[in-house]
């Protein structure tokens, strides 16, 4: 912290300002929660020669995943796609005259319906922001290290859009409230170090934001790991749960995004603050 920190204050909100950038070129895939449309999930027999299947349906999502227990294949579509025909051709191509007969799920979302689950998502992080500054400035009441906290919250969710922009993950309700379990990690660890620095009389301040490094890291390793497994047991063993998956990386992402905007944005913006500013003022 003591050499060029202000210039590593700056490095994460560049990284988010790019992650920004990133999504509004590249786009976020949308998952039929928030677009509508139809999902069937199939565990295929052994044996099945599956890229057929995608060859018969050019105008659906294909994806196939091997795990412990089978192959899973899992074929989404739009609105705009006949979801009868394509019925028809999964019974062909497993040679069944009901889909009942098959290891399968099906669901289907309205455009009402998920324009719904659209609108009220983007309220709920509209909420949870507005709530978060009230907490957060009524904490503290000193708008420099309030808008630091603020600002890494805003940085880490753009981080993570942009990272499942860059790794394909659907915007969807389960990553939603991904996000906003984000805030929650993200304001912790800044709540904690604007905290210590600020409130604390004892130690120096270089030695105070040392403190609170080592506690505010420890508990995002910790959160970092069981993310990790969750994601590599989804994928792995039972990848018909994608959600679970989205959710993990979407957390990854975001806490790994999290330990630099918290240690290095906000924890630059107190050292100014306490060195500097409040000494010039």
């Amino acid at each position: 912290m003591n050499i060029n920190y202000k210039v590593l204050t700056i490095i994460p909100i560049i990284l988010a300002l790019l992650s920004l950038t990133l999504v509004s070129v590249n786009g976020l895939k949308e998952s039929i929660d928030v677009s509508g449309g139809t999902e069937i999930s199939i565990l295929a027999p052994a044996n099945t020669d599956l890229s057929v299947l995608k060859e018969q349906l050019p105008d659906s999502e294909v994806k196939i995943s091997e795990s412990s227990i089978g192959t899973f294949v899992v074929i989404k579509s739009g609105l705009e796609t006949d979801v009868d025909s394509v019925r028809a051709v999964v019974k062909g191509f497993f040679n069944v005259q009901d889909l009942s007969e098959l290891s399968y799920t099906e669901k289907q979302i309205g455009s009402v319906l998920s324009s719904k689950f659209w609108e009220e998502g983007m309220k709920a992080v509209g909420f949870a922001f507005i709530f978060m500054t009230i907490v957060v400035y009524a904490i503290f009441r000193t708008p420099v290290p309030s808008g630091a906290v603020i600002l890494a919250a805003a940085s880490d969710m753009a981080i993570a859009l942009g990272g499942m922009s860059l790794f394909n993950i659907p915007i969807s309700t389960a990553t939603i409230a991904a996000l906003l379990m984000l805030v929650g990690y993200s304001v912790d660890t800044d709540i904690m170090l604007t905290t210590r620095v600020l409130k604390r009389r004892s130690g120096t301040l270089d030695e105070r934001i040392a403190g609170a490094m080592k506690t505010g890291i420890t508990m995002s390793l910790t959160t970092i790991f069981a993310m990790a497994v969750l994601y590599l047991v989804v994928t792995f063993v039972v990848p018909a749960a994608d959600v679970l998956a989205n959710i993990a990386a979407v957390l990854l992402i975001g806490l790994i995004g999290d330990l630099m905007l918290t240690w290095m944005t906000n924890a630059g913006i107190l050292k100014y603050y306490v060195s500097e500013y409040k000494k010039g003022k």
